[in-house]
């Protein structure tokens, strides 16, 4: 097998139609120097099989497929991934997710360059709304994710998660301090390994649009939604408050102020800020949902103004033509009524009357 400066780790389970093109990103890349784990966690084999065997000329050795008996979830599946490889860098590509073509020739070239604390680098990010329709993926809107970002804040971590695992290329050795994806979580094990990541690294940031993170706004079969329209809202949030008192507990007992402390002073300083600003409570992609909602009720509004400008346009011109008749009145009636009382006048001095 060929030496491999990244290990990319795709988490797969019976979505075959999505684990297609996340195999099309990978090997659509600019930067050879690759290795792709497919964890197949639960999942039916056959499933897998079909999507990668037509590709096996074009994988040329650099695919290692793990099948788990039984799912084990995303974060152990990751765990699992990176022991199974061996790399200077990793990163995580879900089977729903996608890239650039030179998203790693990019982002190592980034990494290659920068010096410690720095172990870690980011791009922004797009994300892409989708339906599942049949055996078809239909792409129904994009838009901007966080291209306002330019740097990764420790404090802003602990507020909230600040990318998608698509955008994240980090060092391997930087687990050795950061420590590997917790396997008991559900949701929410990106942000808690984001921000044990961030308590010992620096993250750069490539402020290039390269990774697509996709989230599907209709998902046919259950197999096909993202994992954070399982519960919703209320899952994360429990998960969110369970992560935030297990690092305070430990600030605690350790007798330390240390990052339990930060991100549950975040969180309180979230509590008050202004209502607009408690959006950030909720999981990235129902504030993504807002942001497009916004987007439309901005062009509804421009449309409306738009409308509004027209009609007094309109009545601009009809004011214009209602005052050029009452010229045109103002300077013809004396034509007209001149007779009249010349006539009036007459009449009195013929029968007399004054």
């Amino acid at each position: 097998m060929p030496e491999a400066s990244v290990a990319i780790i795709t988490r797969t389970k019976d979505r075959p139609l999505l684990l297609r093109r996340a195999v099309e990103s990978v090997l659509g890349q600019t930067h050879a120097g690759w290795l792709h784990v497919i964890v197949n966690d639960g999942g039916d084999p056959a499933a897998v099989e079909q999507v990668v065997a037509p590709q096996v000329e074009r994988y040329a050795g650099r695919l290692i497929r793990i099948d788990n008996p039984h799912s084990l979830g995303m974060e152990a599946a990751s765990n699992k991934g990176i022991a199974a490889s061996d790399s200077r860098y990793l990163v995580i590509h879900d089977d729903d997710d996608s890239w650039e073509p030179a998203f790693l020739e990019k982002m190592t070239a980034l990494l290659e360059a920068s010096k410690p604390p720095v172990a870690g680098a980011i791009c922004h990010s797009v994300l892409v709304r989708e339906a599942i329709e049949g055996e078809t993926v239909t792409e129904k809107a994009r838009e901007d994710f966080n291209t306002d970002l330019l740097a990764v804040s420790l404090a802003q971590m602990a507020v909230r998660n600040l990318f998608p695992p698509i955008s994240f290329l980090f060092q391997r050795a930087a687990l050795d301090a950061a420590g590997a994806f917790r396997e008991d979580l559900p949701v929410l094990g990106d942000w808690d390994f984001n921000l044990r990541f961030l308590r010992h690294h620096e993250i750069a940031v490539l402020p290039e649009k390269l990774a697509f993170w996709h989230h599907r706004v209709a998902a046919g079969e259950a197999d096909y939604a993202n994992s954070s329209m399982e519960d919703g809202a209320a899952r994360h949030a429990r998960y969110d408050t369970l992560i935030r008192n297990e690092l305070l507990r430990g600030d605690m007992d350790a007798g330390r102020v240390d990052i339990g402390f930060l991100a549950n002073y975040a969180a309180a300083a979230r509590d008050i800020v202004p209502g607009h600003l408690l959006e950030e409570r909720l999981p990235p992609p129902v504030r993504a949902t807002l942001d497009g909602l916004r987007g439309q009720l901005h062009h509804a509004e421009a449309e409306i103004a738009q409308l509004r400008a027209a009609h007094a346009d309109q009545q601009d011109v009809i004011a214009g033509l209602n005052r050029q008749v009452e010229a045109m009145y103002r300077s013809t009636s004396w034509q007209v009524t001149a007779p009249l009382r010349w006539a009036v006048r007459l009449t009195k001095r013929l029968t007399g009357r004054s």
